[in-house]
Formats: C-alpha cells, sequence, structure tokens
C-alpha cells in the first residue's frame, strides 16, 4: 500500500484559505461606513468626528459688535444638524431676543435652550476678528483659524465616508 503523503501543519495551501479570509474580513472592516461630522472648506473635508464619540458639538465665537463670547451648542440628528441652545453674556445685534423653550441666566449667561432649529448644514464664514472654535467631547477645541485662513467659508454637516477614509481625518 503507497504511503499517504501528509501535509506539514504550517504548509503554504494550509494558510492561503485563512489568509483570503483575513483579507476578505479586513476588507469588510475598511469599507464599512461610519456616519459623523465633517468640516470642510472649498470641497476639500478638513476633520471628521465619528457620530458615536461626538454627543454634542458647540461653535464658540467672539460677537463682532458686542465683543463677547456666544456658543451655539448642536447635535447631529437623521442627516441634519440641530440646533439646540445657544448661550450668550448681552444682548445685541445678531443674537436671539425671543425666548425658546427655557431662557435662564446662569452666571452672568443667557442660556436660551429648546431651539431645536434644524439645518442640512452650517454654512459659516470666519472672521478676522471673531475667533471661531469648534468645541467636541467638552474637553477639545479646534480654532478653524488654524485650519483655514479667516474669511473662508467652512460647510458643517453629517456625512458618511468609510471607515478607511476616516483614519485619514
Amino acid at each position: 500500500m503507497p504511503k499517504q503523503r501528509r501535509l506539514p501543519l504550517f504548509s503554504f495551501k494550509r494558510v492561503i484559505p485563512i489568509i483570503f479570509l483575513l483579507i476578505m474580513i479586513l476588507t469588510l472592516f475598511l469599507s464599512w461606513p461610519v456616519k459623523g461630522l465633517v468640516i470642510k472648506s472649498e470641497g476639500e473635508v478638513l476633520l471628521f468626528f465619528p457620530t458615536k464619540e461626538l454627543q454634542e458639538f458647540a461653535i464658540i465665537y467672539d460677537h463682532s459688535v458686542m465683543r463677547t463670547e456666544v456658543k451655539d451648542v448642536f447635535t447631529l440628528e437623521s442627516g441634519e444638524v440641530v440646533l439646540l441652545r445657544t448661550e450668550y453674556e448681552s444682548f445685541g445685534a445678531g443674537l436671539p431676543t425671543e425666548a425658546f423653550e427655557n431662557f435662564t441666566k446662569v452666571d452672568g449667561r443667557y442660556i436660551n435652550e429648546g431651539i431645536n432649529v434644524r439645518l442640512p448644514q452650517i454654512r459659516l464664514r470666519t472672521g478676522k476678528t471673531t475667533d471661531h472654535r469648534l468645541i467636541y467631547n467638552e474637553e477639545s477645541t479646534v480654532s478653524f483659524d488654524d485650519i483655514v485662513e479667516p474669511g473662508s467659508l467652512i460647510l458643517i454637516e453629517e456625512k458618511s465616508m468609510t471607515t478607511l477614509e476616516s483614519l485619514f481625518y
């Protein structure tokens, strides 16, 4: 009876299916869609924050007339940007005068909550003296002056990209 040839434990023929399976899993993982907050200017994506890492975010700026800080707080919901509340120190041109669901004054700042205005995107032109900043995850801040020239148009919206694409932002 002829002797049967047995493949060694680590033969190339045994490893090929495992390598193929790992490549398929990696490809599936890297092509998986990820929703998040996208900040872009002139069609170029500048920043991306995955939605699961982001509950609320805020845009803070120095009011051009009153020279006080204004904070607009947003969330992402069903492909839209939702303005939740505005916080400011004094009344002035361009600041809300109408009270929404809850209007309070805390530590010298007016907090106007319950605005719930839904926007497909935020179109923001940065100013030379307004110092626009984005705060996310309550402690991380990005100054728009660090990523674009003052006067640039920034678009802020919810978008999906692949996991691979998201790794570059």
